[in-house]
């Protein structure tokens, strides 16, 4: 991500109210799907699975944003040439 954006999401988007119920409902996703695999994986496993799934979807909320400004400003830029 863009040093900049990145900056933006980590130090601002991050904490305001819909970011953060968004992350709690992927969170609560997350061991909705882990719970399926429990009985068959052992505590570590099972936290481990919970910490990789976590940090795919903190690289997709990460990804979406930029995406996301990204396309504000090109659609911003069009505005602006017409």
């Amino acid at each position: 991500m863009n040093r900049t954006l990145q900056k933006i999401y980590q130090e601002i988007l991050r904490y305001e109210k819909d970011t953060v119920k968004i992350c709690r409902a992927v969170d609560d996703e997350i061991e909705t799907l882990v719970k399926k695999s429990a009985d068959r994986l052992k505590l570590e496993e099972t936290e481990e699975l919970k910490n990789m799934l976590s940090g795919v979807a903190l690289a997709a909320e990460q990804a979406g944003f930029e995406v996301g400004v990204r396309f504000v400003v090109n659609m911003l830029c069009s505005l602006k040439d017409s």
